[in-house]
């Protein structure tokens, strides 16, 4: 008799073949370079076969990163706050921390300044500013910005803020262990120059803050999920494929 959680234990395991070839992908886009990596280095790191990829990624090494762009910036872990302006900072902060922590992140980061980046794979800037100019926005309406704040400009400057922050803390260091306390930083100077001053103690700028907040949505996220039993993995490079000869490997 079958287990009546097979098609769902099929679909995770789908799932979870792509993200593992995702977060591959990151890796070694932020070790190698997205130019240095081949669809054929994805393979064989994601421990995937050349069909099982191909169904996943049809357009090979430039959708595997236009996914990754596209999963960059979430509002995974954001929740509304009373004080807007606290949310401008919580956004910034989970990122930071979810920057620290994901290969992918990082990835996306390192290859959305390339120069040909909105035309090849796309690049979260301009949403993310979008994104900042409504929350600004917001905070004006409810009063807690300085008259002279310009929403579209200040919308810019924290996005250019955060990148660079984090661009050169990891630069500096080699690594993303001082990113947060950076980014904290940037956000209390920054909310400090704009936010009308009696806001300024009820905001909370604690280096901890993304973590904690995205840690909460990940364990809210874990508790909703049904039960389903161990999930098969997928079989490796040695899958019977009906794909796997009709499908030329990308040589980039």
């Amino acid at each position: 008799m079958s287990t009546p959680h097979r098609p769902r234990r099929q679909q995770q395991r789908a799932i979870d073949t792509r993200q593992r070839i995702l977060d591959t992908a990151g890796a070694l886009f932020v070790m190698d370079s997205y130019e240095g990596t081949s669809v054929g280095d994805l393979i064989i790191a994601a421990r995937t076969s050349k069909g099982a990829f191909y169904r996943h990624f049809p357009g090979g090494k430039i959708e595997v990163a236009t996914a990754i762009m596209h999963n960059a910036l979430t509002m995974d872990g954001l929740r509304e706050q009373q004080v807007m302006l606290q949310e401008v900072v919580d956004i910034g902060m989970v990122l930071a921390y979810r920057v620290s922590q994901e290969n992918a992140l990082q990835a996306a980061l390192k290859m959305s300044f390339h120069s040909n980046a909105p035309e090849t794979y796309g690049t979260p800037w301009p949403d993310w500013i979008d994104f900042n100019a409504g929350q600004l926005a917001e905070a004006r309406r409810r009063g807690e910005l300085k008259p002279f704040v310009d929403v579209e400009q200040q919308a810019y400057q924290i996005a250019g803020n955060w990148a660079g922050v984090v661009l050169v803390s990891n630069t500096v260091d080699r690594d993303m262990r001082n990113v947060e306390a950076r980014v904290s930083r940037m956000y209390r100077n920054l909310v400090t120059a704009i936010a009308v001053p009696d806001l300024l103690p009820e905001i909370d700028f604690s280096v901890d803050r993304g973590r904690n907040l995205y840690t909460a949505f990940l364990d809210d996220a874990a508790g909703r999920l049904d039960p389903t039993g161990p999930v098969e993995p997928e079989p490796a490079q040695d899958e019977p494929d009906e794909t796997r000869e009709t499908v030329d490997e990308d040589p980039a």
